[in-house]
């Protein structure tokens, strides 16, 4: 099975305008540095993980058909790309249900509802959801936003975990680090060199994470301009492994 990591960066992506920062600027030379901002597709399913506001150039690339859409929280960079969906009458939409309800205002200010046939499937925490494919949606604490979360993608014999934006109070979450460990593939936060609390990974915290879940792959992305140097990352995480834009994971 195949996971695409679509896009590997942050809000801003990399570069970030009007930043020179060492990052944004190998990034304006060397386009295999460029970030675009953060989205998962798994072909197997059509799912596509967190609409990116970069959607549009990633279904360019990848150029298939979407059924399944997965949010893991409202922010802009999770959420902007939804209206780039409209090609699609007919999707399917899972997330919280406050979550759900920012995707549906979108839908109703941009896109319209009278032609497109999108369903809403809202998914409790702490629970496992059968939608011909097994999803568990776990909470995470990304402040200042309200309701933050994490997916479990079972598909026939291989488990992907997805933690979106994330805290490193994960750490500490025993019940989510029992359904989460032994995946096939995690892809987890890894914003920033030093976590920020009830907000973002850094290093340290994302391969403790990694070492905790002992997934068969890791790949850690949401990669800031502000992070280390590509390279730098990959010394620092190896064995794992630093996404780029529409890298291509096999497990």
């Amino acid at each position: 099975m195949e996971v695409i990591v679509l896009g590997s960066g942050v809000y801003s992506g990399i570069p970030k305008p009007l930043c020179n920062c060492e990052n944004c600027l190998r990034a304006r030379k060397f386009p295999s540095y460029r970030r675009t901002r953060f989205s998962i597709y798994i072909p197997k399913i059509r799912a596509l993980i967190d609409p990116s506001p970069d959607l549009h150039h990633h279904l360019e690339h990848i150029n298939e058909k979407i059924e399944h859409v997965f949010i893991t929280h409202a922010h802009f960079d999770h959420i902007g790309g939804l209206p780039e969906l409209q090609i699609f009458k007919h999707i399917r939409l899972y997330g919280h249900a406050t979550t759900l309800e920012v995707a549906k205002d979108m839908q109703k200010r941009f896109v319209g509802e009278s032609r497109w046939n999108w369903e809403y499937f809202p998914l409790e925490f702490d629970k496992w959801h059968d939608l011909g494919f097994k999803v568990y949606h776990f909470r995470v604490v990304h402040q200042p936003i309200e309701v933050a979360g994490g997916f479990i993608l079972q598909i026939r014999d291989k488990k992907i975990v997805i933690t979106g934006d994330t805290g490193p109070e994960i750490l500490d979450d025993n019940t989510t680090l029992e359904e989460i460990k032994g995946a096939d593939l995690l892809v987890a936060d890894m914003t920033h060199k030093y976590s920020i609390p009830k907000a973002h990974l850094g290093v340290d915290d994302a391969i403790k994470l990694a070492r905790i879940v002992r997934a068969k792959k890791t790949v850690f992305a949401h990669i800031s301009h502000m992070n280390y140097p590509q390279e730098k990352l990959e010394e620092m995480v190896r064995p794992y492994i630093v996404a780029r834009d529409f890298m291509h994971v096999d497990i």
